[in-house]
């Protein structure tokens, strides 16, 4: 049964994403998810499930809760309840959450209301009533919408839930042969509607034997004269689960029941009971399938388990695990021969019973086959290939192993690649290097039959390279948190991200995010702080940060986003908002990377670490630092738009390389401002900070922000992200409004790509206020006139030389009009015989200037500067020309005169 709110819902996206069309009580022709060809089907009125009916070549069943898991959830929000069904909300739950026949639990239920008066965030629960003991009752309320901040369940305040268990309704326990005893009540109610005898024991934790009720059992069996039923522990396959079953079991055993144990199935995700009923795989051969799981888990020595899987399989090799140790079985023919070969019952016993001689046969067989079972342990650990993880980028792949070890050491989790699998010696060397005093002691043949073990059908995970969003799937991944159309994933126990569309993301990060995503710790007190210690500088700080998350979906509708320069003398506070905004994404005590003191191989890898997320750039240019050569930011103008960041080769044996595109955004922090050519100029917005805007109160809150932890604020990064769609759409409405406002003749701003790059912080500044963060209306007003200033000041800068220039300019023609010059001479300084050009020898000229007195800047610094001149018009570097000075040859840097300076 589906509820007609969620089969509307999910009809509607069916035929709009995978193209399905309505045929009869079907929807046909519809994409399959796996496989893309038109050819998949599911039912019109209940449509839980996708068939691809290509068999050979597909075949997949895709689960519609695995498609759209948004559409099972909020079940306060869609499913209100009426006047005629009070427990509408927890009924659709039941159905569609839990695939239950509501009409079969009808009185086992109800409907409540929890509200945490901490955080006032309530949601409605299904509350079930625990009454095994009179007197004495309970309850267990498992909550619809926690929202990640209420418990998923909860027992009645006060009661203490040990020793109690939930019990199937007009269930007869005393006179049942067997008791399945599962972890949670829904499993139970599984097991009930299959017609197996069970009760809830409500947690696999120490500390909850059922013995209210076992003690209850135990009576009305000794009252009536009979026999105790065998008791089940049919707990989640997990390691909570296991050590659940061996310790009741123990418990059990002494209180003088006959216990066994039954588990779910490990291959594939993991399942309980319930997810098991909802699949139909609760039929009697199920059980004993499960049964034979759980005899496998609780069997005494390895030569045990080794039988009971020879019994099953009739193989007679094989590797098998005991206690977190591999073994390899081998039954030895002769000896099994030789033991049995004197069997004679017929001859010696001719008035037994065909009973007894079944018996007496069946107690030879298990004799001979102890006597002939070879186990053999063959590595001391027990290695788990958990999956397969591929980059599709690199064309690199990896095995994903998780290695147990005996005696309750802690697990490890490491890479093994295919090579290191396909021979034992190889595989005993990285086991050595990845699992400390592991040794491997099998040959190639045995490996070969863990592998097939290990390898078949196993789960394929993409590997990303870098922390940030993935374009293709439009999900965020940082760290142990992940975004997909604004909701919230966390990292499963094998560290990587289960997506819906069957989609498994993992990154294989080269930094990390401590990101709390509890978002009752939030202190958004920060925003006043931060205005308070740099104003609106520090809003546009950081709204460039807030619109580096969105920078791939920006690009792609607008083609570019803007490089921001953050400028300012020492002692302005730049370190201390930088690592402040890095709190705010999680990243700890981090303010940025030193072009020009890394690599260009190891810069190159920097730039490739992040997506949708900053790269700030820092102290490139320091003075009289002799030993660091200036950085050529014209190298970087083609991340602007997103352009490649330079090819690297691919390990595959052939020439195909890996050109990744620049997928964050790009911080510059500064104490002298950045000169480089027009085009890399005219791509950055630049905000500048001043000793004098400093005062005593922006001191102290630029210390109350230092003193922020990131647990207290790194929340700020998820409220974004969970924003994304509505933060897009209000950035994309008030672009084209700035745009169209920066435009206007009155403010004389040229350059189109200046206004674009202003337009696009305005915007985004808007975005920000609306969705995420609160500022008061005229300090919104004073960044919006900060930002109009910064792009006029930008444009006019493109108009005109840097200051550096234009005061070397300045002193050069006043050392020309003001020096004597020597006789026969035209000039002081410029060597050239051309009248429209200047030709300037740096070492004659700065000892003219030393002789008069003249201050010039450092070398170095005035000559990266003078390649971007503009009313001298920068020509050639380092040119040997006849100088008209001295009449030798010299090697001079040539300019164009203005036109005003020539002859």
């Amino acid at each position: 049964m589906m509820f007609l709110e969620t089969q509307i819902l999910v009809v509607d996206r069916l035929k709009q994403e995978f193209e399905f069309k309505e045929r009869g009580d079907k929807l046909r022709l519809g994409k399959c998810p796996s496989c893309s060809k038109k050819e998949a089907w599911t039912s019109l009125e209940s449509p839980w499930v996708i068939h691809c009916p290509r068999k050979n070549h597909c075949g997949e069943t895709t689960y519609i809760r695995d498609l759209y898991p948004d559409l099972f959830e909020k079940w306060e929000k869609r499913f209100t309840p009426t006047a005629e069904n009070p427990t509408k909300t927890v009924d659709a739950y039941l159905v569609e959450g839990r695939g239950l026949p509501i009409d079969q639990l009808k009185g086992l239920y109800s409907q409540e209301y929890h509200k945490d008066y901490d955080t006032q965030i309530g949601s409605v629960t299904l509350r079930f009533a625990i009454t095994d003991e009179d007197g004495n009752h309970g309850w267990w309320q498992r909550i619809l919408d926690e929202q990640g901040v209420l418990p998923k369940t909860m027992f009645k305040k006060g009661w203490k839930s040990q020793g109690h268990a939930w019990l199937s309704p007009n269930t007869n326990y005393i006179e049942s042969k067997e008791i399945w005893i599962t972890e949670g009540i829904f499993d139970t109610i599984a097991l009930w509607l299959s017609n197996v005898t069970s009760f809830s024991c409500l947690s696999a934790g120490f500390g909850y034997y059922p013995f209210i009720f076992l003690n209850h059992i135990k009576e009305k069996c000794a009252e009536r004269n009979l026999p105790l039923p065998k008791l089940v522990w049919a707990f989640d396959n997990d390691k909570a689960g296991h050590d659940g079953i061996f310790k009741n079991i123990e418990k059990a055993i002494e209180d003088g029941f006959e216990c066994e144990a039954a588990l779910p199935p490990s291959t594939g995700r993991k399942a309980d009971w319930n997810d098991l009923y909802k699949q139909d795989r609760l039929k009697l051969s199920d059980l004993e399938t499960y049964k034979y799981y759980g005899s496998l888990l609780i069997a005494e020595k390895p030569v045990d388990k080794a039988i009971l899987i020879y019994k099953r399989s009739g193989s007679k090799t094989f590797p098998f695990d005991f206690n977190n140790q591999v073994y390899w079985f081998k039954l030895d023919n002769d000896k099994y021969d030789e033991y049995m070969k004197d069997i004679d019952f017929e001859d010696d016993n001719e008035d037994w019973l065909e009973e007894e001689k079944e018996k007496a046969q069946a107690d030879r067989r298990e004799k001979a086959l102890q006597a002939a079972a070879n186990v053999t342990k063959i590595v001391n650990c027990k290695p788990t290939a958990l999956y397969y993880q591929y980059s599709d980028e690199t064309d690199e792949a990896w095995y994903y192993f998780n290695i147990d070890f005996p005696r309750n050491q802690q697990s490890v989790k490491n890479t093994f690649t295919g090579s290191q699998l396909a021979a034992a010696s190889e595989f005993k060397k990285r086991l050595l290097a990845v699992a400390p005093g592991v040794v491997y002691t099998g040959n190639g043949t045995q490996l070969d039959r863990l592998l097939e073990r290990w390898i078949e059908d196993i789960k394929r995970v993409q590997l990303i390279n870098y922390v940030g969003y993935h374009n293709e799937l439009k999900t965020y991944v940082l760290g142990e948190l992940a975004y997909h159309n604004g909701k919230q994933f966390k990292i499963n126990n094998e560290d990587y991200f289960e997506l819906p569309k069957n989609i498994n993301l993992k990154s294989r990060a080269p930094f990390t995010l401590d990101i709390n995503a509890n978002q009752t710790e939030y202190q958004n007190a920060w925003t006043t702080d931060l205005i308070e210690a740099y104003g609106v500088k520090g809003l546009i700080a950081l709204t460039t940060f807030f619109g580096s998350l969105y920078a791939q979906q920006i690009r792609k509708t607008h083609k570019s986003f803007p490089f921001v320069e953050i400028v300012g003398e020492p002692g302005t506070g730049k370190s201390t908002l930088l690592k402040f905004l890095w709190k705010l994404f999680g990243r700890i005590n981090y303010e940025g990377l030193d072009p020009a003191k890394s690599s260009k191989a190891g810069l190159l890898r920097t730039f490739r670490q992040v997506s949708n997320l900053p790269i700030v750039l820092i102290e490139s240019d320091r003075e009289g630092d002799k030993g660091v050569k200036q950085f050529d930011w014209d190298a970087l103008k083609t991340l602007y738009d997103g352009g490649s960041l330079g090819a690297q080769g691919i390990k595959n044996g052939g020439n195909e390389t890996y050109e990744p595109p620049f997928m964050g955004t790009l911080i510059m922090s500064q104490n002298a401002e950045i000169l480089s050519t027009e085009a890399v100029m005219g791509r950055i917005v630049q905000t500048k900070f001043y000793k004098d805007q400093l005062t005593k109160s922006s001191l102290f809150a630029s210390r109350r922000l230092e003193k922020y932890e990131t647990e207290h604020v790194s929340q700020f990064i998820l409220q974004c992200l969970n924003k994304e769609k509505a933060v897009l759409e209000s950035y994309n409405l008030s672009l084209q409004k700035y745009d169209a406002f920066l435009h206007q003749e009155q403010f004389n701003i040229q350059s189109s790509r200046v206004v674009h790059n202003h337009a696009q912080l305005m915007a985004l500044f808007d975005a920000m206020c609306q969705h995420v963060i609160q500022v008061p209306a005229h300090v919104q007003k004073q960044v919006h006139e900060e930002l109009l200033n910064m792009a006029q000041n930008r444009d006019k800068i493109l108009k005109s030389d840097s200051v550096i220039v234009q005061n070397f300019w300045n002193v050069v023609e006043e050392m020309e009009d003001s020096i004597p010059k020597v006789a026969h001479h035209e000039s002081v300084v410029n060597h050239s015989a051309k009248p429209d050009l200047f030709a300037i020898n740096f070492a004659h000229l700065y000892k003219i200037a030393a002789d008069y007195r003249y201050a010039l800047p450092e070398v170095n610094e005035i000559q990266n500067a003078l390649r971007h001149s503009l009313h001298y018009r920068f020509i050639e570097a380092n040119k040997a020309i006849q100088s008209k000075i001295t009449s030798t040859t010299k090697r001079c840097w040539i300019f164009e005169k203005p036109n005003s300076q020539r002859d």
